[in-house]
């Protein structure tokens, strides 16, 4: 595989722009137009935000208002990393969505958040070796 793009229904692209810049997001200006947005996750992932008139048009169905089916997952180097980010999206109108998880917290710190178009960011970074199943 050589990219991977994530498309995600938004309610407004000015907005979303907004959120994720406050993030510290790049966007990607190569995916931008009109009822839609690019944000770049690393080097190989990138969102791409789409208006839902425009993100219909890809899947010929309407979207869903909230989406709370998924969860996007982002690995982070640090605890400080994580909490920064985290930070900057409730600073930003993200809702905070950290449940603890005693199973996890022995070998992974996380923090999750909603943002401001529904959808659930988990940020995380490994503290110790995950055991085998």
């Amino acid at each position: 595989m050589k990219n991977t793009y994530i498309n995600l229904p938004i309610r407004n692209v000015a907005d979303t722009d907004r959120f994720f810049a406050s993030l510290g997001m790049v966007k990607n200006e190569q995916f931008v137009g009109p009822g839609g947005t690019n944000v770049k996750i690393n080097d190989n992932t990138y969102v791409m935000l789409l208006e839902d008139q425009r993100f219909a048009g890809f899947i010929n169905a309407t979207p869903e208002t909230i989406n709370n089916n998924q969860i996007l997952c982002v690995e982070f180097n640090t605890k400080v990393e994580v909490d920064s980010f985290f930070e900057k999206a409730i600073a930003a109108g993200a809702t905070d969505m950290t449940k603890p998880d005693p199973e996890s917290e022995a070998f992974m710190y996380d923090k999750s958040f909603r943002d401001i178009n529904g959808h659930i960011w988990q940020m995380f970074v490994f503290t110790a070796e995950m055991p085998k199943v």
